[in-house]
This record gives structure tokens, sequence and C-alpha cells, in this order.
């Protein structure tokens, strides 16, 4: 359960829904090592925030985050450091795996989706994310054994 914490002059949670979306929202994520190296390098910059990640899930075109402890930070500036750290990091890491869905040099589109969200239970979180994957993997047609080995030894590498 995301719950309030206690902090040297207050108390309180602030946990954010966050969800990011590839430049013309490609299927960029139907490929393991993309997601795989995401889930790596947005743990690694929320660590580094301070920031704690209580789920990241992913859809062929999105990825979705459930963020808690977010107190020292605007939803804007956390959606800046999480996207400018990782897009670097998956185009320096994975460029020719993932040059074929670029369009230029951006790998995440300009917008995203956040919400705050309350105390909620690990539960919820699991049935949202199960829920909104088997919509979201089911609408798209996409071959995940054949995307899959793309870009898998970049990422060992990385690993």
């Amino acid at each position: 359960m995301m719950e309030r914490k206690r902090y040297a002059h207050s108390a309180g949670a602030c946990n954010f829904h966050m969800q990011f979306t590839p430049k013309y929202r490609k299927n960029v994520f139907a490929i393991r090592a993309v997601r795989e190296l995401c889930r790596v390098v947005i743990k690694e910059k929320a660590k580094k925030l301070g920031i704690e990640i209580e789920a990241i899930e992913y859809g062929p075109d999105y990825v979705h985050l459930f963020l808690s402890d977010c107190k020292n930070y605007s939803v804007a500036k956390i959606a800046q450091e999480l996207k400018g750290y990782s897009s670097y990091k998956i185009r320096k890491n994975l460029g020719k795996t993932i040059r074929p869905f670029l369009w230029g040099d951006q790998f995440w589109s300009d917008g995203y989706f956040h919400e705050s969200i309350g105390e909620i239970t690990s539960e919820t979180v699991e049935h949202y994310i199960k829920r909104q994957q088997e919509k979201h993997w089911q609408s798209k047609s996409t071959d995940l054994n054949e995307t899959s080995r793309l870009g898998q030894q970049t990422l060992d590498y990385y690993t």
C-alpha cells in the first residue's frame, strides 16, 4: 500500500500515475529489449531523484508509471527528468534497434498523462495494470517473438 510518510517537517502522500508515449505512438515497446532497458533507466533516474516506482508496465506504444514519494518535485519536473534521461539512454544504447521507429532524434512524444492518486493498495494497481494491458496488447497486432530478438545483445551489454 502506498502510505502517508512522515518527514522532518511534514507528513503526507504525494503519488502519481503517469503515462508516456513514444513519438507518433510507434509500437517500440513491442521490442522486449527496449522495454527492459527503459525499465532499468527509469528506475535508475527515479532512485537518483528519491522517487519510488511502485509499478511500471508497458503497452506496445506507451509506458504506465505509478510513482510515490514525489513531494520534492512538480509533475512537469518528474516528466522532464524521467523522459529526458530514458530517451538519452535508450537512443544511446539501442539506437540501431529503434531507428525504424523514430523520425528525427526524439524518442518520446511532447506530452504526457498524469493524475494524482491517493492511498491505494497494490491490489488496485495490479488490477488497473492488468485491465489496461489486456486491452492495449490485444488491440495491437505485433509479433513479439520477432521484435523481442532485436536489440537483445545491446541490452545484455548494458545490464
